[in-house]
């Protein structure tokens, strides 16, 4: 059963899907991926990140938050569209790794710049 709007907002959990889109774009963006399919994500990053500003600056049982709350759901459900049962977390984790230790390839390009 979904929750109720008038719960609290999930702010942890959606500040952990927010950094799971976030490696999702690294993964893509060293990937390959076309300007779109990183436009896509990007928007869903974007929503759930305003979610959480929203939900942030609103009190439980007005308006802002539900609206916090809807935001993010849709969000939620899209994020669901950038992955499937085949695609292997390992990319995700590595991409991930590398923004968190300066490995990532936008660290490497800058080093070979050097």
């Amino acid at each position: 059963m979904p929750l109720s709007h008038d719960e609290a907002f999930p702010l942890e959990a959606v500040r952990d899907l927010l950094g799971v889109v976030r490696a999702i774009y690294a993964a893509a963006k060293q990937s390959g991926a076309s300007r779109n399919e990183l436009m896509k994500i990007t928007k869903v990053g974007k929503d759930l990140a305003d979610s959480i500003e929203l939900a942030q600056s609103t009190r439980p049982g007005t308006m802002g938050r539900r609206a916090a709350w809807e935001r993010a759901e849709q969000a939620t459900r899209r994020v669901a569209d950038l992955v499937d049962a085949l695609t292997p977390a390992e990319p995700l984790v590595l991409a991930a790794r590398g923004r968190v230790t300066g490995m990532g390839a936008a660290a490497k390009k800058r080093r070979m710049e050097r």
